[in-house]
């Protein structure tokens, strides 16, 4: 993620947190944000959680509610799936960084360096980076029937047929 970008709507106003927690609630519609809406994010985006802050650290915990748009596996028809997702930044306050330098390191946690004097974080990037990796890989539209001719007991039984060996060996051992 790049520090260098404008800021945009999903902002974390830094300076305006005193003491030590500070209370995080944004809605902001999909269509204020460029990245969201290439993630195919429909609708508003609902922010909410709390900093933990300390004179070296803050540790960010969030909860995101939002939709996105997805084409049904079965039918191919357009539906807006919904998604509830945790994001937890960790952000280190030094006075060599200038603005904010993210760290790449693959974990589940999005962290970076921020400068001492840094008043705003935009997080659309880490938001659209957690809507993308929660988003379903083959969605289904709810309430969508099977195809003509396939039973649920047959998608049950396709699913992978070594369970049918683990339960013989279960059988066997009771």
């Amino acid at each position: 993620m790049s520090g260098s970008s404008p800021i945009g709507p999903l902002v974390l106003p830094l300076a305006r947190w005193t003491g030590l927690r500070a209370q995080i609630s944004l809605t902001v519609p999909s269509s204020a944000c460029a990245v969201l809406q290439e993630a195919d994010v429909v609708g508003d985006v609902f922010v909410e959680g709390h900093a933990d802050i300390t004179p070296r650290e803050i540790v960010v915990n969030l909860q995101v509610r939002c939709h996105t748009r997805e084409i049904c596996g079965r039918s191919l028809e357009e539906f807006e799936h919904p998604l509830e997702l945790p994001v937890q930044i960790l952000l280190h306050r030094s006075l060599t960084v200038q603005g904010v330098v993210w760290e790449d390191d693959g974990e589940d946690v999005f962290e970076a360096s921020i400068s001492e004097d840094l008043r705003e974080l935009d997080i659309e990037e880490v938001v659209r980076q957690a809507v993308v990796l929660e988003r379903p890989i083959s969605p289904v539209k709810p309430g969508t029937p099977l195809p003509e001719g396939v039973l649920e007991e047959d998608v049950q039984e396709a699913l992978d047929p070594r369970w049918e060996v683990l339960r013989k060996i279960r059988g066997s051992l009771n």
